[in-house]
């Protein structure tokens, strides 16, 4: 799979953020799903896993890292 750009995650991590006070994969893909989002977004925010982050920006370096977002 190639990395994504940042800027098609970034609105679905913030509003989760927003939402929740933190970010989970549940909550951002319920998100991208309401947007029939791309599956090339899907496909990485299912990377997100179980894990649970504080930030977007925890999101996006975590991302970044694993080479599935371009920053």
């Amino acid at each position: 799979m190639a990395a994504v750009d940042w800027a098609l995650l970034e609105p679905y991590v913030q509003a989760a953020y927003e939402q929740h006070g933190r970010i989970e994969r549940a909550d951002v893909i319920d998100l991208a799903y309401g947007e029939n989002a791309d599956d090339d977004v899907i496909d990485t925010i299912d990377a997100i896993g179980s894990r649970v982050f504080n930030t977007p920006d925890d999101v996006r370096g975590f991302l970044v890292g694993q080479k599935l977002v371009n920053e």
